[in-house]
């Protein structure tokens, strides 16, 4: 029973993923289901994924 009630537990992040800076309790960005370091990092991986996005679609068209 005292299973059952238990929290799960959530691995917390240490890394930015952009950048790999370590991250620091008082400064984080969580956007789109990621902990970032700032709002640039965010906003490059943002810009990394658009663009990855674009090739993609640009394969798929070449096909």
């Amino acid at each position: 029973m005292a299973e059952a009630n238990e929290a799960p537990v959530v691995e917390e992040v240490k890394n930015c993923p952009t950048c790999k800076k370590p991250m620091k309790r008082a400064r984080r960005y969580y956007r789109n289901g990621a902990y970032y370091c700032n709002n640039n990092c965010f906003k490059k991986a943002q810009a990394t994924a658009k663009e990855n996005a674009g090739t993609q679609s640009e394969e798929k068209a070449a096909a």
